[in-house]
This record gives C-alpha cells, sequence and structure tokens, in this order.
C-alpha cells in the first residue's frame, strides 16, 4: 500500500517541483463579518468554499469563520461547544464533557458532515462520522463552516455541509505559552504551546491534559492532546507544510441514566500526519499536492455487572486512512479561474469483540475510492460571480458515483447588499461498519444521495459596523441507510427532507463593544414515518455581547436558546421529547502585566437541567479559573 501511495504521489510531484512556489498565505482572521460578527476587511479571504482563494465578498457561499479572538473569548475548550453559536448548526452530546460529540449542519445526519483539518479529511475511516469530544481549540487559528451540499469538490460525508479547522501558524519572532486552569466538578486543563521561525523554517506546537469527575457515576474522563505544524520555504515558489496530531482519551461509558454502569471503559487514541506541498508552476498556475496518513484505535472494555444483565464484553476497533489530493488552480484571467484535481483514498478497518450473547466477531475490510473533480469560477464584473462544478468518485464497492454544484453571488451597487444561491447533490458513501459489521452489515448498500439549494442576502450598514443577512435552505434526501427490522440489517429505505431559514446580525456598537446574534429556524421530516428527526430542533438561538471595559479588562456573555426537540427511547422503540431550555455563561479576562493574565468563566448559570439526548444529562452549574503566562 505505501509503495502503492509514492508511486502515486511520485506523479502527482512532478509539475510542483518545476515550478516551485506557494499561494500567499490565508489570513490569521478571513471571512465573512456575518460569520466572524466583528467588522472585516472587503477583501478577506476563505478557502473552504470552492478550494479557490476567494475574496469572502465575491463568493457565492455563505461561509461562517469563527475566529481565534472569539475561541478566546469564550474560553471554551472544544470545538464542539465554540460551534454551538452557529447558525444552522447543531450539537448533541451524549451526556457531560468527554462523551461523544455529535454535530448536525442544517439538519443533515453527524456523518453527512466532513470534517478537515488543514483541507485533510480526518472523518472516521471506520463508520464515516466524526466524534468532536477528540477535538480542543489549543492549535486552532480558525474555524470555517460551510453549510449545504459540498460532495462536488469534497466527496462522500460532505452532503450536509464542511467544517474545516485552520491550524496556527510559525509566528516572527519566539513566542510561548502555558496555561492552567481549575474549577467545578473537579474539572482541570493544563496546555501550553510555543511557535517560532527560523529562516525559511516556521513551526509551532501546542499540547494538552484535561480531565474532570464530571457528575455522574463513572463519566470521569481524562485527555492527551499533542500537534504540531511546520513549513520550510524553498524558495518564493514552493514550500512543504508538516502536520502532526495526536489526541488520547480515557473515560468512563455508564450509558444512560437507566443503565448507570460503574465499571464500563472507552479508550481512545487517534493520530494525523499530513504534507502538503504548494507550488506556483507559473504566473496562473498553482499546484497543490496533499499526502496524509490517519489511524484511530477505540477500545471499549465492559466487565460484568448487575447493571449490564452480567453481559461481559470487549471490542477493539481499528481504522486507517492514507489519502492523495492532488489540486491544480489556472487563473486565466481576473474573470476566470478553473479548478481541476484527483483524489485517491484507502480505507480500511480491523474490528474484534466479544460477548455472551454473539459470541467472538472479526472483520478486517478495507476499500479504495478514486476521484476527480473540476470547477470554473466566472467573474465577468466586480458585482457578479458564477460557479459550476461536477465530481465523478469510483469506488471498490458503490462503483461510480457523480456530483454537481452551481453558484451565483451578485451585489447591488449603491447598497452593497450582497446575494448568494447555490444548487448542488451530495452523497454519502457507505461506510465498512455499514458493509460488514458483524452479524449487521450489508455489503449491497448503495450511497445516499441528498440535493440541496438555498438563497439568502447579506446588507452591510453603518461602514460595516452593523451587518445581518438570512439565507433559505432546502435539502431532500434520498437512499438513506437506516437498519431494517425485516431484513435484521441496514438497507438504503431513508428519505428524508429539511429546510428552514437562518438568520444572524453582527454589531459593533462601541469601539470596544460588540453584539452578534443568530436564529434558526429549521423544519425536519422523516418522509417515511412522517415523524422529525432526532436531537434536531425546529428554534435555537445565540446572542453574544463583548465588552472590554477598560484595555485590559474582558466581560464576554452569551446565551444559547435550544427548542423542544424529540429523540428516541431505545428501551421502548417509542419517540420521546427534550425539552428546550436555556444556557447563559458569563467570562472575564485580566490582563494583570504583559506576560500574564487572569481568567474566569461561569457556565449555566441558571442551573438548567436539560438533556441533549435522551437519558444522558448534561452539566449543571460551574464555575471555572485560571491563568495564563505567555513569554
Amino acid at each position: 500500500m505505501k509503495v502503492r501511495l509514492l508511486a502515486i504521489a511520485s506523479l502527482f510531484l512532478a509539475p510542483a517541483i518545476l515550478g516551485a512556489a506557494e499561494i500567499n498565505s490565508i489570513p490569521a482572521a478571513p471571512e465573512a463579518i456575518s460569520e466572524t460578527n466583528a467588522p472585516a476587511a472587503p477583501e478577506e479571504i476563505t478557502i473552504t468554499a470552492t478550494r479557490i482563494a476567494t475574496p469572502q465578498e465575491k463568493s457565492p457561499n455563505a461561509v461562517t469563520v469563527i475566529t481565534r479572538q472569539q475561541i478566546e473569548q469564550s474560553q471554551q475548550h472544544l470545538v464542539a461547544d465554540i460551534l454551538r453559536d452557529v447558525p444552522g448548526v447543531e450539537v448533541a452530546r451524549a451526556g457531560q464533557p468527554g462523551a461523544a460529540d455529535s454535530v448536525f449542519l442544517r439538519g443533515a445526519n453527524s456523518d453527512q458532515t466532513l470534517v478537515l483539518v488543514d483541507g485533510i479529511r480526518v472523518n472516521s475511516a471506520f463508520n464515516n462520522a466524526f466524534d468532536f469530544s477528540q477535538l480542543a481549540v489549543d492549535n486552532v487559528e480558525r474555524i470555517e463552516i460551510l453549510r449545504g451540499p459540498q460532495s462536488t469538490i469534497y466527496g462522500s460525508e460532505a452532503s450536509g455541509g464542511v467544517i474545516n479547522i485552520v491550524t496556527k501558524r510559525g509566528t516572527c519572532l519566539p513566542t510561548g505559552w502555558v496555561e492552567s486552569e481549575y474549577g467545578s466538578f473537579n474539572t482541570s486543563i493544563t496546555k501550553g504551546g510555543f511557535s517560532d521561525s527560523l529562516g525559511r523554517l516556521s513551526v509551532a506546537a501546542n499540547g494538552s491534559y484535561a480531565s474532570s469527575d464530571n457528575d455522574r457515576i463513572n463519566s470521569d474522563y481524562q485527555q492527551y492532546h499533542f500537534d504540531g505544524h511546520a513549513r520550510y520555504d524553498f524558495s518564493d515558489r514552493f514550500s512543504a507544510t508538516l502536520l502532526a496530531t495526536y489526541f488520547h482519551n480515557n473515560d468512563g461509558s455508564p450509558g444512560d441514566i437507566f443503565t448507570d454502569d460503574p465499571t464500563a471503559r472507552l479508550k481512545t487514541e487517534s493520530a494525523l500526519i499530513g504534507l502538503t506541498l504548494n507550488a506556483d508552476v507559473t504566473a496562473w498556475w498553482n499546484a497543490k499536492l496533499k499526502l496524509s496518513y490517519s489511524h484511530e484505535r477505540d477500545n471499549y472494555d465492559q466487565p460484568a455487572n448487575a447493571e449490564n444483565f452480567f453481559d461481559d464484553s470487549f471490542s477493539q476497533t481499528i481504522a486507517q486512512r492514507n489519502q492523495v489530493d492532488f489540486q491544480n488552480v489556472f487563473k486565466l484571467s481576473e474573470q476566470h479561474s478553473i479548478l481541476v484535481g484527483g483524489t485517491f483514498e484507502n480505507a480500511s478497518a480491523n474490528l474484534a469483540s466479544e460477548d455472551s450473547f454473539f459470541g467472538s466477531s472479526t472483520l478486517a475490510k478495507t476499500i479504495d475510492t478514486r476521484s476527480a473533480y473540476a470547477e470554473y469560477d466566472y467573474t465577468p464584473i466586480k458585482q457578479l460571480t458564477l460557479t459550476a462544478g461536477g465530481r465523478v468518485d469510483d469506488s471498490d464497492t458503490f462503483g461510480t458515483h457523480g456530483t454537481y454544484r452551481f453558484g451565483a453571488r451578485a451585489t447591488a451597487p449603491g447598497t452593497e447588499t450582497i446575494f448568494r444561491a447555490t444548487l448542488g447533490t451530495g452523497f454519502r458513501a457507505p461506510s465498512i461498519s455499514d458493509l460488514y459489521y458483524p452479524n449487521f452489515g450489508n455489503p449491497n448498500l448503495q450511497p445516499e444521495k441528498s440535493l440541496g439549494w438555498d438563497a439568502g442576502f447579506e446588507q452591510p450598514l453603518l461602514k460595516n459596523k452593523l451587518r445581518f443577512g438570512a439565507t433559505f435552505f432546502h435539502n431532500d434526501y434520498d437512499n438513506l441507510i437506516q437498519y431494517s427490522g425485516v431484513a435484521f440489517m441496514p438497507e438504503n429505505i431513508g428519505r428524508a427532507q429539511t429546510y428552514g431559514v437562518e438568520t444572524f446580525a453582527a454589531w459593533q456598537a462601541l469601539t470596544n463593544l460588540t453584539a452578534r446574534a443568530a436564529y434558526t429556524w429549521l423544519h425536519t421530516e422523516d418522509l417515511v414515518t412522517g415523524a422529525e428527526l432526532v436531537r434536531r430542533p425546529e428554534s435555537s438561538g445565540s446572542l453574544n455581547l463583548d465588552w472590554q471595559i477598560i484595555p485590559k479588562l474582558d466581560a464576554n456573555a452569551s446565551a444559547l436558546f435550544i427548542g423542544t426537540r424529540s429523540d428516541n427511547d431505545y428501551y421502548t422503540s417509542t419517540a420521546v421529547g427534550l425539552s428546550a431550555y436555556t444556557k447563559l455563561d458569563f467570562a472575564l479576562r485580566w490582563q494583570v502585566q504583559k506576560h500574564l493574565e487572569i481568567f474566569a468563566r461561569a457556565e449555566n448559570l441558571l442551573d438548567e437541567h436539560y438533556q441533549e439526548a435522551f437519558g444522558y444529562p448534561a452539566l449543571g452549574r460551574g464555575f471555572y479559573g485560571g491563568l495564563r503566562a505567555q513569554f
């Protein structure tokens, strides 16, 4: 396999090395004010929308960007908690911190959301999903969220949307930081990092350790996270970037409140290595090659006890993914840009499990997928952008599948109102788990399909100090993979529909006071049963105020409202309702001196009792504080 990948890589490398140059580095806080929610420069850059670096104001896509400044103001440790304020995004945690986090974009299933780290796919090679409980904010420079079907550019799992994590880069001068936090539920977080540049080499590295007892039996967790980023500029026209991440988690797995298993444990380990080569072959041709390898291991151990009816079970899953992605951007003129690329992916998984009911089970499977994609961007005048793209994926399992996408952006002269619209198809390939899981898999599954469109506007006012907008979206899902009680295996029998409206507003009322608000109305329906999709609220919204009281003292207050939603009671096979809730958080930061900062925050100030998943209560009120030293 490694020889095969190296052979493909050598073919891709040749034209890049001949020309040798890199795209200009991406600014630290790109994207629309609609999503950074603060006044923005008009020529900010986004990279996830079309793989072509495009000023946000000219993009047909409404991309949300969360900046490093917003992350620090919130004082949150996990990316999942940062995403909760984004319109069209819902987060459901199976209990308390450390438990699995699922993210839904515009009502799509969580395994229909593609997650990238610096443009590298990190969804599980076993089940196609991504557990956001593994992703800390330590090395995150910004987060880009692109909603709606994006499979034309990114392939499988992108039918609901794409979330791209952009990591920190090395700095010109050597810098470092250490932070320690302690709070309620015996929660402790210690982290640190450094960055530097030496000639043509720049590096950045971060690490963290987090632990908590939480407030349920056997719900404690311990997490280690390390990552590094290094870039070397061989010349002004060619550079290489190396990304490496490692995550380890050991957490209790009590199940729901009806189980409260006192001994079950889940240990998770994941690693990612990615190499990106960027070259400006000519003044009008940019080539980018990405090589990556990811590995994850899950060990679940459930010793027999009365709570689990003396079922002694154990399972180990090992999943790996090798990827090669080669893209070319041809900037033929200011009006015409063409993207052409290809991807090869090798996904493999091994499973060994044993329990008292099924006995011993094993799995060892590999899937190869080859893809080709293209997109054409046309900007006939400054006020208009049109895009069209297509993609073909060929897999060992489901054969060949094609997707397409169209987009348009128009800016009204005078008012500077931005109108956007997109139409596209998406798909999710059946995972190794869907196809081959012992006693439950179905090797005849076909890809899930989707068709989605959206249309909206964005309006800047008061010299960009006030910005607001709304987007209507509509998605149809077909061929959904669901478990059949008749065939006793997963089948392509599901159909669903989601539609709704996302709104936002951002206002810099004063130079030291910023307000951000978002609201989403969402309708979801299982077209087979007529029921609404689980864990998706019809109404949700957020409000955030950041006030720099004095130059060295900053206060941040946020409110999150989640409306009623349904879930499944798996013991009775009936639908249950989850109550609405409002969660209030407050955070303070005080720069005591140049190199020392004190911070504190309160979470769930109203001490709301709520569940994001039925049977898994969230944490109550908590208080946390700590110190941060910089050098």
